[in-house]
């Protein structure tokens, strides 16, 4: 399994240290985002896509992923 879906699982139960790692790892991402707001609004956004990176995490349901390969075995 690829390192960023075992820290998906790891922060899916809680696990404080993977949640912030998995942040880290997005940060490049979030800045990029927030780079065209004004610096005056841009921490405030920052602070809010990782609120929502958070929640999606805890409500993200593993169970309900569709397999990759399932969809090449129908006919």
């Amino acid at each position: 399994m690829s390192e960023m879906y075992e820290l998906l699982l790891q922060a899916k139960e809680e696990d404080e240290t993977a949640m912030t790692e998995l942040i880290e790892k997005f940060e490049p991402k979030i800045r990029k985002l927030s780079g065209s707001l004004p610096a005056s609004e841009r921490e405030d956004m920052e602070q809010e896509l990782k609120i929502q990176m958070i929640r999606s995490i805890r409500k993200f349901d593993i169970d309900k992923l569709t397999p990759f390969w399932s969809c090449y075995g129908k006919k």
